[in-house]
């Protein structure tokens, strides 16, 4: 089967790997759609990526849904032909943390799943074990499902932040986290939501999305204040990353109120201590979802209760994946969420196309 492998440092290449059969309590899937995430794009462009060093197989991408074409033995809930979203870390099951709810932070799973230490989705096929399978309605959209990866890590900051109806949310960042995070928000009842995003067509995505006002990061604390007569909002989520992005959330949050980290970044952040205790403000920092808040994201989007489809900017094929990257690492800044497909008879509308000559 075809795969993109990361081989170096910003170099991408397709290869040929093994189709294997699945093993006891595994699903091979054909790879419907799979989206290239931000952290997959940080180790792109990193000087020393860990899978150029061996430290991880090559083969990327963790954001995914597909159909079941083979099951191995033991395997008793998903059958072949069934469309399912694959949750690439669903924890070991047994740990302290997994039997807590909390599979994000089992410590089987902190070493990586697919997409990490098993061959990731930017690929034809791929395996996963039953457990982290979800299976969708024959009716849900393929296209869409791939999302929930990242609309489930958007839930879970809300989540862990306390985040409730009536209160002003700030977002910092209008990437496809901090999107996905606007309209998460907005199937949780909330409406006076502040988006701060330095680069116009990520603006007009954040109003598409349902953002109630969306700004240029100099206007957000003027704007947040004028919104709750000079006190500032209850809760904010910083979605870029980036100092700048953190800091602003910390300008705009009220005293007593909530500030969370869901970007990733590699670049520190000078945290000041007697300010925060000052203002008794209480940071947040979210690592990806439990295996519950995964399912429930793949039903909110299955069921179509939540419309995911304005993040999504294209689709590529297999052996377009290297050229993407590319484009993305180029001026990513613009775009939304790009998927990989895996299968020549999917069409761009999340469906197959059966009658394609």
């Amino acid at each position: 089967m075809k795969a993109a492998a990361l081989t170096g440092s910003r170099a991408m290449e397709i290869v040929e790997l093994p189709d294997a059969e699945p093993a006891a309590g595994e699903v091979r899937l054909r790879v419907g759609y799979c989206g290239i995430c931000g952290s997959d794009m940080h180790e792109y462009e990193s000087a020393q990526p860990f899978r150029a060093m061996g430290l991880l197989q090559p083969v990327m991408g963790h954001e995914f849904s597909g159909w079941v074409v083979a099951v191995g033995d033991g395997v008793r809930d998903v059958r072949v032909g069934q469309l399912v979203v694959g949750n690439p870390g669903p924890g070991c099951g047994t740990c302290t943390y997994c039997r807590a709810g909390r599979e994000n932070l089992c410590r089987e799973g902190s070493l990586g799943g697919t997409g990490y230490t098993k061959p990731g989705a930017y690929a034809e096929y791929v395996t996963i074990t039953e457990r982290a399978a979800v299976v969708l309605p024959e009716d849900a959209d393929a296209r869409e499902a791939a999302l929930t990866e990242p609309f489930a890590v958007a839930r879970h900051a809300l989540i862990q932040g306390g985040y409730r109806p009536g209160e002003l949310l700030v977002i910092a960042g209008a990437g496809p986290i901090g999107l996905l995070t606007v309209i998460a928000a907005r199937s949780m009842c909330g409406e006076r939501i502040v988006v701060s995003e330095p680069l116009a067509g990520r603006r007009a995505a954040a109003v598409e999305v349902g953002a109630s006002h969306v700004v240029e990061p100099g206007e957000l604390v003027q704007t947040v204040y004028g919104l709750s007569e000079g006190v500032g909002a209850e809760i904010s989520v910083d979605a870029s990353g980036l100092p700048v992005g953190i800091a602003s959330c910390v300008d705009a949050t009220a005293r007593g109120g909530r500030v969370v980290l869901a970007g990733v970044g590699d670049q520190p952040f000078p945290l000041d201590i007697t300010r925060s205790i000052i203002n008794e403000l209480t940071y947040v920092a979210v690592l990806g979802y439990s295996r519950q808040e995964f399912i429930d994201a793949a039903m909110l989007i299955a069921e179509r209760k939540v419309d995911v489809s304005a993040v999504i900017s294209e689709v590529v094929s297999v052996e377009g994946t290297p050229d993407a990257f590319a484009r993305l690492s180029g001026g990513r800044s613009e775009l939304r969420k790009v998927l990989v497909t895996g299968d020549p008879q999917m069409g761009t509308d999340g469906h197959r196309i059966l009658n394609r000559r």
